[in-house]
């Protein structure tokens, strides 16, 4: 995958009990050319803005009142985006932001040279997290089909004294002649000798 192209435009929600940092935040992101959707003081108002907004980039704060931002970036980071905006940056702190699921961090006070490759840098890395969960799930699903073509191939192979390339082929032709999956045949071989 190449790089994102320059001039892209994102939906960001903004989380930082701090008017004036929000407010410097909300600026650079239009300066930019990004739309803040979002924004919210407090932590639990953040999973609420996020729920609502479904943005492209959440910018949190790490101090807010009733839930912190590590808190609310291990409830959202599965499904978006998270930059982690602080004051904090001991090695603590950044492996904490690490499990909860943060992809980069900007340090107070915030400066737009730093906010847009942190832009950039947490899109691609979430993009490829997305892709590569994607085929881990595919690989999954193609690994449990195989067990179950295994299981039913030893099926036939006790029950009807054949090879394993012959139960095989045998999987095989009832898939063709019933247009079905390999792996639907298998489980129809299983329930009934089974």
């Amino acid at each position: 995958m190449g790089g994102l192209e320059r001039g892209m435009s994102f939906r960001i929600v903004i989380a930082e009990d701090d008017p004036v940092a929000r407010r410097d935040l909300r600026e650079m992101l239009a300066e930019m050319g990004h739309e803040v959707v979002g924004e919210a003081r407090s932590g639990r108002q953040a999973l609420n803005v996020v729920a609502d907004c479904r943005p492209d980039i959440v910018l949190l704060d790490v101090v807010m009142p009733e839930l912190d931002g590590l808190q609310v970036a291990q409830e959202i980071a599965p499904d978006y985006p998270v930059i982690m905006v602080t004051t904090h940056s001991t090695g603590d702190f950044v492996q904490r932001a690490q499990a909860a699921g943060v992809l980069a961090y900007l340090s107070k006070p915030y400066r737009q040279q730093d906010l847009g490759p942190a832009i950039e840098l947490v899109i691609s890395t979430f993009i490829r997290q997305s892709q590569l969960g994607e085929r881990i799930q595919a690989l999954s699903g193609q690994l449990d089909a195989r067990k179950l073509v295994e299981r039913a191939k030893g099926l036939l192979m006790d029950k009807d004294s054949l090879s394993e390339g012959e139960a095989y082929r045998s999987l095989q032709q009832l898939s063709m002649k019933q247009n079905v999956s390999l792996k639907q045949v298998a489980e129809a071989v299983i329930a009934a000798l089974s």
